[in-house]
Parts: C-alpha cells; structure tokens; sequence
C-alpha cells in the first residue's frame, strides 16, 4: 500500500511540475477550453446528438465556440500568472451565461442576447417578483460562484513569468481576439451558412446547434443598426413632405387603447374545461360578438416578453422584426418620432399614456414624450405598490380605476376627443404560487402534476381579472352619451417556467419547430375593436372590417393604422397609407413567413410585394434615425 501511495505521490508532482512548464501550460489551457466549451453546450443544448451530428459536418463550428474560450483562459493567465484561477473564472463566467441561456429559452424561448446585459435595471425589477425560494436558489449560487471564485484565487500558485512575455501575451491575445471577431465572428454569412437541428429561422435552434458563445459573440456584432441596402433618405423626406390640413368640422370619437399583460386565449383548448368554473375570457368573448366590434389576432415580435415591441409595432405602423437587432425597439427613439399619438394629435386629440410600472422600464418616461403622449401617469408619480399590488405588480382594478377616471376627467373638463394608450402588468410572470394558494379554477381530460395545474390556475386568475375590468369598461362606455372606441390586445403569450410544456400536454398547434401556421401561433395574441352606439354613428368599423375584407390574423404593426382606417380617421402619415396597403397584400409579415390576403401562408412573396416591404423597412430606418420634425 505504501509503494501504491508513493506512486501516487510521484504521478501528482510530475503533473504539478509539468503545468508549470510552458508545454504543460498550453496543454491545460487547451484542455480547459474544450472542457469548458462542452459544458456549455450540454447545458444549452437539449438535442446533444443531433448537433453532434451537425459538428461531425462543420467542425470549424466546434472550433469557433473554442477559440474564444481558449482566448480569455490565455488573457487572464497572462494577467495573473494563475492557472487555477483562470480556469476557474472562465468556467463560472461561461456557465452562469449557459445557465441563464437555458433559463431565458424556457420562459421565452429566446435565447441569452448581448443586448440582454443592458436590461440589468429591468431583469432586477423582474427578479423582485419571483418565489422566494428561486430567489434563493439564485442567491446560493451566486454566493458559490464567488466562494469557488475566492478559494481558486488563494489555491492557486503564480507561475514564474517574467513582465516582457507577459505584455506579449496580453497584446497578442487582444490582437487575435479582434482580428478573429473581424474576421469570423462579424462575418453573418458564414454564421447563416451553418447548419442548425430543425427550423434554421428559429434563433434558439440557431444557439443550440451553432454553439452559445459562437452565436452570443455574432449577435454583438450585429446589434450595430445600419442602414438598409439601397437606403435614400432624401427619397423619405420627400415622401414625408406633404401638404396636409386637419379636416375641418369633423368629430373623432374618444380612443381607448389598452394592451394586456401575456393576455391570451389559451383556455380556448380542448382540453380545458371550464363548466362550473368563471370562463376566463366570459367579457372578452362577449364583446368580440358583438355586432359592434371586430376582432381576431395579431401576431407580434416575441413569445414570453418583449412586451415595448408589442407597444412599438402597434404605435408606430412600424415593425420590431425589421430592425435586424436583438435591441428592444424603444431603443431606438431617442428624438421626436411620427408615431401614431403625435398623429392624433395633430387632429386635436389630446394625449395620454398610462403604464403602473416604473417609468424607467423599457425608458418609457423618454420615449412616451418622444411618441408624443402629453401626459404619461407611471408607477412612481399615480400608484401604490404596497397597497395596490398583487402577485408583485398594480392590479388591474386599480388600473382600471385609472383608465375611467381620466377619461371621466377629461369628458367633464375638455371638448376634445381623447387617445389613451394604457399597458397593463398584473399577470406578468413568474406564475409559481403568484397569487397564493388558489381553488381549482378549470377542469382537464389531461394529466396535470399539482405544479403544472398550480401554474395554469395561477395565470388563468390574472386572465380573469383583466377580463372583469374589460366588462367593466364596457359597461362604463355603453352608458356613456360619448362618443368611445375601446381597443384591447394582448402583448405576447405568456412565458411559463415549464417553457413549451403546456403547449405540448395540451395539444396546441404551437410549435416553434412545426408547420408555418404552428409556427406563427407562437407569437399570436386576441384583439378587439369595439366602439358604442354614439362612435358607431360616426363610422361604422364593423361594416367597413367587411369592405375592406380585413382578415382576422394581422401582424401588430397593422393593428393601429387598422384601427384608423377602420374609424375612418385620416392621418397626415403617408406610412400609414403605405401600411394599410401592403396589410392588403399581406395581412402577415413575419420574419420568414408571411400571409397573404387568401390566407395561404408562405415563405416566398412576389417581387411587388418585396419591394413594399423593403420600402416600409427602409422608411422605418428613416423616421427612426433621419427624420428631424418641426
């Protein structure tokens, strides 16, 4: 036994001699970098030998998710002489990136995005609502992470390096670094030209199969708006140059317009029943049934978030999928912008926004002003959080409250029309035990784990109190002598913790990786037009819905120049126009699917309709970045 131990002994001084020579060095470098770079991908990718597969056949894929480990491990050694060490922080750093990765494709179905790390004020806000014991479980970790951090640091031995090898390392790194970001990462055609493990469109796909920190470090470099192929601004501006007078004399009706927090019909299903139990879309269905409305589904930019895109697209006539960028679309409006508030303006509607969340979130208390909202009531200035909240947001009575209260306001004190735009937050996720221990709310012919039935109860709650405040609403108008259109709409599905589970158990055709029309219903929400006898009066919506052949699934850049054409308000914008056009071509324009006014869904379009799509993506690139009002 003895002789076996001093065999042992020996074996480990040579390995610790032989890492501290430069061969040793090398070897355990690259050794960690391959280590480190598979660790990622297990957790990250859920269909590990399909994508081994894929590498089999594009083994440079493999080699660019490498590199840029191998790169750090070599610029921290140089930095601290530490071998441990620099194993240690590149692995950690990594694999809370992986974890996050494959925490953000479960609620969202979106992978981790560099643009991510500027949300750092709104993912804290998020975080404050989650349970407590997954804010403990985060909280454990991290405090591991820094433990494993600390003890790495103090275990492990500086190696003899002199300064001058040292300054060249470090110089030669940050000079590979750059010219292979320049030369490989930067390069989207290479990145669009390898394989992924089902549908290539499909940005999670993209990260599983390509690699996290290949696809991560591409996505930094594409986050840079540019201007479009073939861009002209002074084309634009000579397009926006137009004679134009509010028509004089004419009535407008007051404008309602409220988008639900992760609103869906999702217990449309199946599966799901509901006898005996509220229906959690009783209002809701009502009022779509109505002969006084229209409604159906738009299909928006995100699953399981991205709500301010939602806000954006509707807005502005404008779309978050044209951007090209993984940047939220507020973003983008830092002056003035033509958007649909500042229109409605111009026919002497006043103004107003009202969002119970913090003003800061998504840089609404700028970009509201910048829409053109003249007064916006946020979380900070018109809402208590510690008496008005539940689940962790305002509750949807109280912002109803809001909603009837300054229309009651302004129809008391102004003889103008009013547009009032509100986002709602109550049922924002996560949804575990949001709002306590609640009674069954729907049966099912499918086996549910008391967590799956948990999380179901706990969203369709929030769904049902949205719906008593849109009854309540209602009501509120079909009393009132105003003239009031009501406009309601959901932001995105929502994001469950269980990811895509529910939609699978319960048979959805919701598919991300499925057919096109599978594939789209990931993104699609309900909406309503509704407007009371003294609106219709004004303009029949319902009737001209049915000239117009408007259909029921429209992208949610259509959703407010509809809403116009259909009330037959007449704006300055000559985008809008433009708008209403190609909605007539092609009711849906998604990234890489579109609909077209038969309703046949398709990937390939006529070069006609190209080009209005490829106008309206140049003309949002315009008013975003060129456009200067008066």
């Amino acid at each position: 036994m003895k002789e076996q131990d001093s065999e042992k002994v020996s074996v480990l001084y040579k390995v610790k001699k032989f890492l501290t020579t430069p061969q040793g060095i090398v070897a355990a470098l690259l050794v960690a970098s391959v280590v480190i770079t598979g660790l990622v991908y297990l957790i990250t990718t859920t269909k590990i030998l399909h994508v081994g597969w894929k590498i089999l056949h594009a083994p440079t894929m493999l080699l660019l998710n490498i590199l840029p480990v191998l790169l750090m491990l070599l610029l921290l050694f140089f930095l601290t002489k530490k071998l441990f060490f620099s194993v240690s922080v590149t692995g950690v750093v990594l694999i809370f990136f992986a974890i996050a990765d494959r925490i953000k494709v479960s609620m969202r179905q979106e992978p981790l995005l560099p643009t991510d790390l500027t949300l750092v004020k709104e993912v804290a806000a998020i975080l404050q609502t989650f349970p407590i014991y997954q804010l403990v479980l985060i909280g454990v970790m991290l405090v591991l992470f820094v433990v494993l951090l600390v003890l790495s640091f103090k275990k492990s031995k500086s190696v003899t390096l002199a300064a001058a090898p040292r300054i060249v390392g470090i110089i030669l790194v940050i000079v590979c670094a750059f010219g292979a970001n320049q030369l490989w990462y930067a390069d989207k055609a290479r990145y669009d030209a390898y394989p992924t493990v089902d549908n290539p469109y499909f940005q999670v796909n993209q990260y599983n199969t390509r690699g996290m920190i290949y696809s991560f470090l591409h996505q930094f470099n594409i986050t840079q708006m540019e201007a479009p192929e073939g861009y002209d601004a002074t084309y634009f501006a000579e397009k926006e140059n137009v004679k134009w007078a509010a028509p004089e004399g004419k009535e407008y009706p007051h404008i309602i317009m409220i988008m639900g927090e992760a609103f869906s019909d999702l217990s449309e299903n199946e599966h799901l029943d509901f006898t005996g139990y509220r229906d959690p879309l009783q209002n809701f269905k009502a009022i779509c049934a109505d002969e006084n409305a229209v409604s159906g589904h738009i299909a928006v930019a995100n699953f399981g978030g991205g709500t301010s895109n939602t806000e954006y697209d509707v807005l502005t006539g404008c779309a978050t999928r044209y951007l090209d960028s993984s940047l939220p679309s507020y973003n983008f409006i830092h002056s003035d912008f033509d958007g649909m508030p500042r229109q409605l303006g111009l026919l002497g509607y006043e103004t107003l926004s009202i969002h119970p969340g913090y003003a800061w979130f998504y840089n609404r208390q700028n970009v509201y002003p910048d829409l053109g909202f003249e007064t916006c009531y946020f979380l900070e200035d018109s809402f208590d959080l510690a008496t008005q909240g539940i689940g962790g947001y305002i509750n949807e009575e109280v912002t109803m409250d809001k909603i009837i209260e300054t229309l009651d306001t302004h129809i008391q004190e102004k003889d103008t029309p009013l547009f009032s735009f509100t986002v709602t937050i109550q049922n924002h996720g996560p949804y575990e035990k949001k709002y306590g221990t609640l009674p069954a709310n729907f049966s099912t012919d499918v086996e549910l784990d008391e967590n799956q039935t948990d999380l179901l109860t706990q969203y369709f709650q929030g769904v049902i109190d949205a719906d008593e405040q849109i009854g309540r609403l209602k009501e509120y108008a079909e009393n009132s002598q105003e003239p009031i259109v009501l406009v309601y709409f959901g932001d995105h599905l929502p994001g469950f913790s269980n990811g895509m589970e529910f939609f699978d158990l319960l048979d959805y055709p919701i598919n991300a990786n499925g057919t096109p029309e599978e594939q789209l219903a990931v993104y699609e929400t309900p909406f309503f037009i509704w407007q009371n006898d003294s609106a219709k009066a004004m303009s029949d919506a319902k009737a001209n819905a049915e000239a117009m052949n408007v259909p029921e699934l429209i992208s949610s850049q259509f959703l407010g120049t509809t809403m116009l054409d259909l009330l037959e308000i007449d704006c300055r914008s000559p985008l809008y126009a433009l708008n209403n056009e190609l909605r007539k071509e092609l009711p849906v324009c998604a990234k890489n699917i579109y609909v077209d006014r038969e309703g046949n869904y398709t990937e390939a379009i006529s070069e006609e309709q190209q080009e209005m799509v490829r106008t309206i993506k140049n003309w949002q690139y315009y008013k975003l970045f060129d456009e200067k009002l008066s």
